[in-house]
């Protein structure tokens, strides 16, 4: 994956550059791929941490085979893994887990003879890779086809952006939601409105999609609600995949709210979002005493029982660090992207400090982040005329995605 931080500048045509920029995205996902590999071989799994896993249907192979994909059904991959199994249940904790992925690892599982990791694996790449081909189109038609080109780059070295490969939503959420608003920027509201939908059924946090949607169906009208038409009806159908969710809940168990009451297990709760930025440096703060004190008798901050002194503290500083590149970025797209752009990155990352985690305030923003992909977009551009820049954020992002790969091959939390 190293080879990315000597990329040049692309110069041939639109196609060229798309097809660049995919043999870009695959030689990361070998590199991911191989990572695991490795990290799995040199920090061999015992069988005490295999059965801490839950469930434990996430880990199918043995062998060769174990070290090659049992990887990718770590922490949410089990979940995920197990809904396409056995189903949701009322007191499982599952309804947490939106139904869309694990219908289709279940479709293309049975498929495969009940292979379901395989399938999950094979169902997020192909999402991956469909999502950078209108990463690429959709930013090309604003931007042009070199800030597209970085902006693919950019997304998958990002540190967490294995995740594309794993059985989680990542991959399948970032195509509907990029497919969503692609196609209301060409006003195709129908098509946008049916991807908005699916993106519900994938995380119901993008019912939020109707936002960016009315931003380009309002500039396409010269911001005059008087001029809409029944094609403002597709944007119904965005809230209308929750509430598909909440029929299925309310049907199947009584209970039509049981995906936010599951959320409980993970030790979320609703705040007001300017709370967890504050948790969140404070945490940072005493987080960077804790490294420097070199000491992990004492704990600076609350922590989970049993946890990593150390690495709570480590993950509490870089997750704030996170934070702040973020709201920088969103800063600077506000001047250099378009509005919709914008608009998407504050909801998409903004969304998740509604609900930060007790002793981790940003616990898997850097995850979350990940499908903010007008992000990408922001750093594509700021780093257009400055190479020294772009070298040195290709660099940090690669040794990230290295070492957060190997960290979640070995059953590590990352995020």
């Amino acid at each position: 994956m190293a080879v990315v931080t000597a990329i040049a500048a692309p110069a041939a045509g639109p196609p060229n550059v798309l097809k660049r920029a995919l043999l870009i995205a695959a030689a990361s996902r070998l590199g991911v791929f191989v990572t695991a590999v490795v990290a799995t071989y040199l920090f061999h799994l015992g069988g005490a941490l295999q059965r801490s896993r839950a469930p434990h249907a996430a880990l199918p192979f043995a062998g060769v085979a174990a070290h090659l994909v049992n990887a990718w059904g770590n922490w949410d991959g089990a979940w995920y893994i197990r809904i396409a199994e056995h189903g949701y249940a009322a007191a499982d904790n599952t309804a947490a887990f939106s139904p869309l992925l694990p219908l289709c690892v279940r479709g293309l599982g049975a498929a495969l003879g009940g292979e379901y990791l395989i399938a999950g694996i094979l169902i997020a790449l192909a999402a991956y890779f469909a999502a950078l081909v209108v990463l690429y189109r959709f930013v090309a038609l604003d931007l042009g086809p070199h800030v597209a080109f970085w902006s693919v780059v950019f997304i998958s070295v990002f540190p967490t952006a294995f995740f594309f490969q794993a059985v989680y939503t990542e991959a399948p959420f970032l195509l509907l939601t990029l497919s969503c608003v692609y196609w209301s920027r060409k006003a195709r509201w129908w098509p946008a409105g049916l991807a908005g939908l699916l993106a519900v059924l994938t995380r119901t946090s993008a019912v939020l999609l109707v936002v960016p949607m009315a931003v380009y169906y309002l500039q396409q009208r010269g911001w005059r609600w008087r001029r809409a038409d029944r094609r403002l009806a597709a944007l119904a159908l965005v809230p209308l995949g929750l509430a598909l969710w909440i029929v299925y809940l309310a049907t199947a168990f009584g209970q039509p709210l049981l995906f936010a009451r599951a959320q409980g297990h993970w030790r979320r709760g609703l705040v007001f979002p300017l709370v967890t930025p504050w948790r969140a440096a404070e945490t940072a703060v005493d987080g960077a005493r804790q490294v420097l004190s070199g000491q992990s008798a004492h704990a600076y901050f609350p922590i989970q029982p049993g946890g990593n002194v150390i690495g709570t503290a480590i993950e509490n500083l870089t997750a704030f660090v996170l934070l702040v590149g973020v709201v920088a970025l969103f800063v600077y797209g506000l001047r250099r992207l378009p509005l919709a752009y914008s608009t998407w990155t504050l909801l998409a990352a903004g969304y998740p400090l509604f609900f930060p985690g007790r002793y981790v305030p940003l616990s898997s923003y850097a995850r979350f982040v990940l499908v903010a992909f007008p992000l990408f977009v922001a750093v594509a551009v700021l780093c257009e005329r400055r190479p020294r820049l772009r070298a040195a954020l290709l660099a940090l992002f690669t040794g990230g995605l290295i070492a957060l790969t190997g960290m979640f091959a070995v059953y590590a939390w990352v995020a």
